[in-house]
């Protein structure tokens, strides 16, 4: 934990920390990352162990509850997954991609942090008492399968990993559990699925929700086992299975408890559930009511808030993947065009990169994106989805916004569900 830089005006500039310290001990306790940082500073009274020039110092400092000491370090150092699921997306990308993308995460750290879905297979007790000790709440784990012989064949293990002592060590001691399992026909469903969704309601309410997801299979799966596709027709079959689970947890627990994400509903052509189906949206990053909550918070929120003209004719370019493209193109972009003066027009966009089975915007690259729209007529704009890109507005191709934006000519931005900036002059990728 060295110091990479300290703020200025900070409490930790004014105790006398430097830049290159290394953090050794808080209170007694060892820092091993960010976490522990966090949580050990946030007494009123610190002792800090610092390491400078090989020899150690104390440092005794009086502080706020919330004040961070202005100390920054480098980024978590990610724990690799021992994991080797069939499905795993990782394994699913071309060659040629930036290296980041082959690097399979497996970090309770980042469940926490950032919602990544961890499958707790490397975890060991004294990790599991550390989640505890630090009430590390909630946590996103995939579960898959709780058979033993067909989770350790989803997960390639090869020795019993404990999972539901896990979840029951960490449940009874106030964890909040959310968790996921990606269906695999013919694999993990019929009655494997019936065993691993009661399996895991024995542990709600701390296990609050279980979200089902279809496999997602990419073009490029050469020397990878063979997995069957979820069809239209499987679709329609496991909605009315997964609403009768639903319907039999609801009356159990007054919740819903099993979520399946919106790929089901969309690619059958079913309605969506209206919002009281997700309950309190546990799971929405993971596309569970996702659109649900779009559609409600557009109706509500954004669309009586939009102008009814523009003082001056203009003309923009939305832009989306398959899966969510006919919802947006039935439901918002003809309450976009109400305004007078407005011309919205919403291009849609296969996945050539990953296959057109792939149909979400979070896997849509430059490239495509590119592609589609290079001969249309733009109008003065392009909004595409936010999670099209990274923090660093990077593609998964590695196409940049910003190279994407001088390709077409016009601003490129990457709009998150909020649809009135369309309309503003002062447009910012």
């Amino acid at each position: 934990m060295k110091i990479l830089s300290i703020d200025q005006d900070s409490t930790g500039l004014e105790a006398g920390l430097q830049t290159g310290d290394v953090v050794l001990r808080i209170n007694n306790h060892p820092v091993r990352d960010i976490l522990d940082y966090k949580f050990l500073i946030a007494d009123d009274a610190v002792e800090m162990e610092i390491r400078r020039n090989g020899g150690a110092l104390i440092f005794e400092i009086e502080k706020d509850a919330n004040d961070s000491l202005g100390l920054n370090f480098a980024p978590i150092e990610v724990r690799r997954c021992g994991n080797d699921c069939p499905f795993c997306f990782v394994d699913q990308n071309p060659a040629g991609m930036r290296k980041a993308l082959y690097f399979r995460d497996e970090d309770f750290r980042l469940s926490f942090l950032s919602g990544h879905y961890v499958t707790l297979t490397n975890l060991k007790q004294d990790e599991l008492d550390r989640i505890v000790w630090q009430r590390l709440t909630p946590l996103f784990v995939s579960i898959h399968a709780t058979d033993p012989t067909v989770r350790h064949f989803l997960l390639g293990l090869k020795k019993e990993d404990h999972l539901l002592d896990k979840l029951r060590f960490l449940t009874s001691n106030g964890i909040e559990l959310h968790t996921q399992i990606v269906l695999c026909p013919g694999i993990n469903d019929g009655e494997v699925l019936q065993k691993t969704l009661y399996d895991l309601a024995e542990f709600y309410p701390k296990l609050r929700s279980v979200s089902i997801v279809p496999v997602g299979l990419t073009k490029h799966r050469d020397g990878l086992l063979k997995l069957e596709p979820v069809t239209v027709d499987y679709a329609k079959r496991f909605l009315k299975i997964a609403d009768d689970y639903a319907d039999f947890f609801r009356k159990r627990f007054d919740t819903y408890f099993v979520y399946p994400s919106d790929e089901f509903y969309i690619m059958t052509g079913m309605p969506l559930p209206r919002a009281d189906r997700y309950d309190a949206f546990y799971q929405k990053e993971n596309g569970v009511g996702m659109m649900r909550a779009l559609l409600d918070d557009f109706a509500e929120h954004q669309a009586p808030q939009l102008p009814l003209r523009l003082p001056a004719p203009k003309k923009v370019t939305l832009v989306s993947a398959v899966l969510a493209g006919g919802i947006i193109q039935n439901e918002i972009m003809p309450v976009l065009n109400r305004v007078e003066n407005f011309n919205a027009e919403l291009v849609i966009v296969k996945n050539e990169f990953y296959g057109e089975s792939i149909h979400v915007t979070g896997l849509l690259t430059g490239q495509d994106i590119y592609n589609a729209i290079k001969d249309c007529d733009l109008g003065s704009a392009v909004f595409l989805p936010r999670n099209c890109v990274n923090d660093k507005f990077v593609f998964l191709d590695d196409w940049k916004l910003s190279e994407l934006e001088k390709k077409l000519g016009v601003p490129v931005v990457a709009l998150e569900n909020e649809f009135g900036i369309i309309f503003s002059d002062q447009l910012s990728t």
